[in-house]
């Protein structure tokens, strides 16, 4: 009897042993995913800023490009203040994103679109541009609107000689509110500083901020005490440098208050981007990990006094569930962003030589389909969509949800870019015909970047810049359409 509870006695001790170090390398496991967690969350947030950084600087290069065809085009023109120079001035402030145009002479005398005049020689950026450089204003914001609005200036040229200056205005704070719309579901705010702290744009949800113009931006993070002595001034050194980082705020009192506050240059006179976002958001597709981690550890506490064994199954069978779930979409059943990078690198790194198409679109005006018929319509719009997909490419394509609405897809050994391009058209129209009753007849339209490789990228980023830029392209030129990266698109974004 006593040898049978000796052993009973050194059964439990085992199991107890077990348990007690299972459960330490558990803590240790945990710890190690908070860990990485952070890191990829920071990457994600460095990697996001950085791209809309590219993102803007494109849209102004893009904006150069057509003012240079313009001023190319009045300067031409036998009189530079002819009917007709004027008639592109108001046409250029009608149809495109310029609020304001104006013509301005050698002495500075600028001729608007609305037919006011003004002398502006004493502006920066008509010095600048009067001696044949393009040229970027300092911010100026209105005492109306609060909005913050900027001039491109270009010379006009004739006969070698810049005979004059053509300018346009553009919302800075509108630029600003588009970058970051479709990113970790519109929490957070972005921000344009320069190297000073100044505020020249923000937005984003007031509830996720209290700065605002006027503000300094070093002074609020001082005066909020949310930044120590030393981060802050490796924060304040990087904005001098034009270097970008990722670093995690909070008040010394409180973890819940933590933010993520990523920045990086802007590319145009000495401004930097920054986007602020809390931790809790910015981890939020990570949330899954720490639901199936408790339910593990509560299962296997019921469960290992009974069948250790049938606890060590269960386990391996629902890590190999959890590797599954962290690679695909919820909604959509696609390759969530980080697996869709991943597999699309393999494939260019393993096979450099074999023709790929790479595309990427999104819904035209999808924010309005949310707005007016509810994010259950919005989510059944995403799920139709991923069925057209997997229907329309093949098995060995790639297709991956990277956003709200946008989608990658990579398709491969196209040796003929006429029949993939014809492909995309296929899909444009067919999800054009998508019938969505809650929408009352109405339907929804794709616009798509194609970029193909390898001659338009060897990586997942350079084909996803590149597509990028096509897509605005075809979103520019009124949506519900393709548009296929050439070179020419390149050789305006490096212009810049």
């Amino acid at each position: 009897m006593k040898k049978k509870l000796d052993h009973a006695v050194n059964y439990i001790s085992a199991i107890l042993m077990f348990i007690c170090a299972l459960a330490v390398s558990l803590s240790i496991f945990l710890i190690n995913i908070q860990s990485s967690v952070d890191t990829n969350s920071q990457n994600i947030m460095t990697d996001t800023v950085s791209r809309q950084s590219d993102h803007i600087l494109s849209i102004l290069q893009i904006h150069y490009g057509f003012l240079n065809s313009i001023a190319d085009k009045m300067g031409q023109s036998s009189a530079l203040l002819s009917d007709e120079n004027m008639e592109l001035l108001v046409s250029m402030a009608e149809n495109t994103d310029f609020e304001r145009t104006a013509l301005i002479e050698t002495d500075g005398t600028a001729h608007y679109d609305n037919g006011a005049e003004k002398n502006v020689s004493q502006r920066y950026y008509f010095q600048e541009a009067i001696q044949g450089n393009e040229t970027l204003s300092d911010p100026l914001e209105s005492s109306i609107d609060k909005e913050t609005r900027v001039i491109l200036g270009v010379p006009v040229y004739q006969n070698g000689n810049v005979i004059a200056v053509l300018g346009g205005s553009y919302n800075v704070t509108a630029l600003s509110r588009m970058l970051f719309n479709d990113v970790f579901d519109n929490s957070g705010y972005s921000l344009i500083v320069n190297q000073l702290g100044e505020i020249i744009a923000y937005d984003g949800d007031p509830a996720y901020h209290k700065i605002t113009y006027g503000d300094n931006f070093f002074k609020f993070y001082e005066r909020k005490n949310l930044l120590s002595n030393a981060t802050l001034q490796n924060v304040r050194q990087d904005f001098q440098n034009g270097t970008g980082g990722t670093v995690k705020v909070r008040t010394a009192s409180d973890s819940a208050t933590a933010q993520y506050l990523s920045y990086t240059r802007l590319g145009m006179n000495d401004w930097m981007i920054c986007y602020v976002i809390p931790v809790a958001n910015a981890q939020g597709s990570y949330e899954f990990i720490k639901t199936d981690e408790s339910i593990l550890l509560g299962v296997f506490l019921i469960l290992v006094l009974l069948l250790v064994f049938y606890v060590i199954r269960t386990n391996r069978k629902q890590n190999e569930i959890l590797l599954r779930t962290a690679q695909l979409d919820g909604l959509t059943g696609a390759y969530n962003k980080r697996a869709t990078e991943e597999y699309i690198n393999r494939i260019l790194t393993q096979m450099p030589n074999e023709k790929g198409t790479f595309v990427i679109l999104d819904i035209d005006k999808f924010k309005e389909v949310n707005d007016q018929y509810g994010h259950a319509v919005g989510d059944k719009v995403l799920h139709e969509l991923s069925k057209t997909f997997f229907r329309h490419f093949r098995k060995d394509d790639i297709i991956g949800r990277i956003g709200g609405d946008e989608f990658v897809i990579y398709m491969r050994n196209t040796e003929s870019k006429e029949i993939a391009s014809a492909r995309i058209n296929k899909l444009i129209e067919n999800v054009r015909n998508l019938p969505f009753e809650e929408m009352n007849g109405k339907y929804v339209t794709i616009s798509v970047g194609i970029a193909f490789a390898p001659e338009a990228g060897s990586c997942y980023m350079d084909l996803y810049k590149n597509a990028d830029t096509a897509l605005y392209e075809a979103k520019h030129n009124g949506r519900d359409r393709y548009h296929v990266y050439t070179q020419v698109c390149n050789q305006i974004k490096n212009s810049i």
